[in-house]
């Protein structure tokens, strides 16, 4: 038996089931069907990371997020900015500073959560620092993105905008890391 015969193990009586004409159309068939889905898809497609939408453009109206002495040392609070979709966390770090980021991490978009000093993301042990948003830790490899906070003269907070996100370039110092504290170390 020769080698083709091997490979497609096909009797003339069956031949006529799976005709050239029958195989092409079915390629038709899957390939118009994942057209129509990534047509659909990109047409209700939502911005990654929390990043605005050109269409939309910026969101133009300041969120309250409450008293700023509410808000002690070392705590957090969930709030949402644009839309119900888009959670943020508002935190204050163990120096007394306001900051506040979109809760969704750039790695895979786990939620983010301020724990120990720092923002972590649980599904596979990202960390980033509090400060700038840097990962330090883990998978993720681009800062989060930062809301623009205002405390106002009754000291009430404000959300009043997107902040940039940083970059290496215009830092005076690279985040620490713990891996690098160890390396150290060792």
């Amino acid at each position: 038996m020769t080698w083709w015969r091997r490979a497609f193990p096909l009797d003339l009586a069956e031949e006529s089931h799976f005709s050239r004409r029958e195989f092409a159309r079915f390629l038709a068939l899957v390939s118009a069907g994942f057209t129509t889905g990534i047509g659909f898809l990109w047409m209700w497609k939502k911005p990654l990371e929390g990043a605005s939408d050109p269409a939309s453009g910026p969101s133009g109206h300041p969120v309250a997020l409450g008293m700023a002495s509410d808000l002690k040392g070392g705590e957090s609070r969930l709030f949402t900015f644009r839309d119900a979709h888009d959670a943020c966390i508002l935190l204050r770090t163990s120096k007394g500073e306001l900051k506040a980021y979109r809760q969704t991490c750039t790695h895979l978009g786990c939620a983010v959560r301020f724990k120990n000093e720092r923002l972590e993301c649980p599904c596979h042990l990202g960390f980033f620092e509090p400060d700038r948003g840097f990962p330090v830790q883990g998978p993720p490899s681009r800062p989060l993105s930062a809301i623009a906070i205002e405390a106002r003269a009754d000291g009430s907070l404000w959300a009043v905008g997107e902040l940039p996100k940083p970059t290496l370039e215009n830092l005076n110092h690279r985040a620490d890391c713990p891996r690098d504290k160890t390396e150290v170390q060792a």
